[in-house]
């Protein structure tokens, strides 16, 4: 069955499901339920029990995909399915807001909080996140536990430390579990349930689904303080190995040392080094990561040790001297001339560039690397114009002067083929090509190390891009072609002017964008729509240059989101009335993201977003200082 008909059989049957599942639980009330052993039947044993009643005993509980199909929906609303040929619980999200998340809850549990109380859940694929909170009685609201994450496999944290992690603290995430002093209910019995919640994208108000193999609760478990590593080679934390060694045994030990001592191991880059569930450590490409030991049983507790991958020419006379014994016909080149540009030498290694503006060919450094991005058209005569000035034999070249200048060797990797040649002050990359007429060159990514003539050795990569220029807006033409949404003007346009809008205004060159929303909305969040795109193939890349955010505090910051609205191919109907969330951040600086549009035409909704879990910031904010978009092929 596909995905997609999964989810219309879901929408289908949702409201005969949440109302039998309102009925079962009692909605919001945690105690809800037969309160001796946590029995999702309610005790019934004709009311589709899965098999041998599960009990609570106060110290564990595991619920297979058949007990979890008959729980009682959460806040907000879901319900499960099991699917029987998979043997998996399918958690939906009816949530109908912009929030766009809702599940099921767990009966009530009489918990010991003198002891660790660790959640668990085997999640076997998430449409998007997933949020976990917990109810206990006599409160109006309920406590986060987990949220912003889509991870898969087992998940196990230990809940009061997970409540009173910074994440949460540092949002002052209400209701407060005791950021200051502590959990509320230390050393407390107390009737709680969990709330396990898919979420869909921002804005989509559509169906999401979890799915589950298993949910298991242990209130007799000693809590996990700490993780430590060790190995024969590990110097504070940090280990090194040669480039296709090994492996190192790394071990860890969990504290208390009576507590489980059960590790999950991870590679962060398997590319650099890999690990294999006995800790054991291998060297696969030059660079560096990171080695990542956490409990089992509550990952929340990790240790982790930096990882280095060398190559064997850490030092410039050895790389220069391996430069020099690359063959063109070499069988591995491409392979061993990027173990040498991967290799670190030294700390200043990196080549920088300072490109002079051009008619067709843009270019910005982006971690550490030079992007071309180019525009090139034969139908513009202002680019043909432009390039015969640099041609050469049918070929166009930009300039890159390099910083320092000089007569350099350049070893160059280009597509596969390795050149040698010796430059002055520049490097010549190619942008166009003329063989009877004029076409744009297509893309390709080099590699290069520049050998100066005192020893000195620098790299670079540079990417040329073939791009298709869409929208490249300052704040003035922002502020006069984006569309402000105005719920009296429905009538010229439904979907875009029943959004939440935002302000514009510029300032200073700077397009000052402040959400706008309508007194009666709950959230603090509006936007501005972008005209009409139409990408009949490939993949779009955005640009966004964000000069500056404010916040109302530490804990709630002022998001930037962009979201698509998509629309048949008359480029009136849209698809959908609710835009789907493609970007956010909350940090300043040069932002780039690509995907791959699900329709023809479209529009962007920039939005300013002041709604966090921590509170609602009404004078949200954000200055650009441009946006621009453009096609890949």
């Amino acid at each position: 069955m596909t995905l997609f008909l999964k989810r219309i059989i879901a929408i289908t049957l949702s409201l005969l499901f949440i109302s039998l599942a309102l009925a079962c639980n009692g909605g919001d009330d945690p105690t809800n339920g037969d309160p001796t052993n946590g029995d999702p039947t309610n005790g019934d044993p004709t009311n589709g029990d899965p098999g041998e009643p599960i009990g609570w005993d106060g110290q564990s509980i595991r619920w297979t995909p058949a007990h979890i199909s008959l729980f009682g929906s959460g806040t907000p609303t879901g319900f499960a399915q099991h699917d029987t040929i998979n043997d998996t619980a399918i958690i939906w999200n009816t949530d109908a807001s912009l929030d766009n998340f809702g599940g099921i809850q767990t009966p009530m549990l009489t918990v010991d909080f003198s002891k660790a109380l660790v959640f668990e859940m085997d999640v076997v694929s998430t449409y998007t996140e997933y949020i976990v909170k917990l109810a206990v009685q006599g409160e109006l609201e309920h406590f986060y536990v987990l949220s912003d994450s889509g991870e898969t496999g087992v998940i196990s944290v230990n809940v009061v430390d997970a409540m009173l992690s910074d994440k949460y603290r540092q949002r002052n995430t209400q209701p407060d579990p005791g950021y200051q002093h502590g959990w509320h209910y230390a050393g407390q019995m107390r009737n709680v349930s969990f709330h396990i919640l898919p979420k869909g994208p921002s804005g989509e108000q559509q169906t999401a689904e979890l799915v589950l193999r298993s949910l298991s609760v242990y209130n007799n478990l000693e809590p996990i303080t700490q993780i430590e590593v060790s190995g024969a080679s590990v110097e504070n934390g940090k280990l090194e190995g040669l480039l296709e060694t090994g492996p190192v045994q790394l071990s860890a030990q969990v504290f208390p040392l009576t507590g489980n001592q059960d590790i999950q191991w991870r590679s962060a880059n398997p590319d650099v080094a890999t690990v294999d569930a006995a800790g054991r450590v291998t060297f696969t490409g030059v660079g560096r990561t990171e080695i990542i030991a956490r409990s089992s049983i509550d990952q929340s507790k990790q240790s982790v040790i930096q990882v280095r991958t060398l190559s064997g020419y850490e030092s410039p006379i050895a790389l220069r001297e391996a430069l020099t014994a690359l063959e063109d016909d070499d069988a591995d080149l491409l392979d061993r001339f990027l173990t040498l540009h991967r290799t670190e030498w030294g700390d200043d290694i990196t080549a920088t560039f300072d490109v002079p503006p051009r008619q067709a060919v843009e270019a910005r450094q982006l971690e550490g690397r030079l992007i071309i991005e180019n525009y090139f058209s034969a139908l513009k005569s202002s680019h043909i114009e432009e390039a015969l000035l640099s041609e050469a034999d049918g070929v166009a070249t930009v300039e890159i002067p390099f910083f320092g200048g000089g007569t350099v060797t350049a070893h160059r990797l280009i597509d596969g083929v390795l050149v040698r040649e010796t430059v002055e002050d520049a490097l010549g990359v190619v942008y166009a090509i003329n063989h009877g007429a004029w076409q744009k060159h297509a893309d390709y990514v080099e590699y290069g190390i520049l050998e100066y003539a005192d020893g000195t050795l620098k790299k670079y990569t540079i990417e040329t891009l073939d791009t298709t220029l869409l929208i490249d807006h300052d704040p003035v033409s922002m502020q006069a072609n984006w569309v402000v949404p105005d719920r009296t003007r429905q009538l010229e346009d439904p979907v875009i002017h029943a959004l939440s809008p935002a302000s514009i205004r510029v300032e200073n060159q700077l397009a000052i964008i402040r959400q706008n929303k309508y007194p009666e909305a709950l959230y603090h969040f509006g936007g501005l729509v972008s005209p009409l795109q139409q990408v009949d193939s490939g993949t779009v890349e955005i640009q966004l240059e964000v000069e500056d955010i404010n916040r109302m505090n530490d804990f709630v910051r002022t998001m930037w989101e962009i979201r698509v609205i998509y629309y048949e191919t008359d480029g009136n109907t849209a698809v959908s009335r609710h835009p789907i969330k493609i970007a956010d951040g909350n940090t300043p600086g040069l932002h780039t993201m690509r995907f791959t549009p699900a329709h023809t035409h479209f529009r962007l909704y920039f939005v300013v977003n002041g709604s966090d879990i921590g509170g609602q910031f009404p004078d949200a904010e954000v200055r650009l200082s441009r946006l621009k978009m453009y096609r890949l092929p």
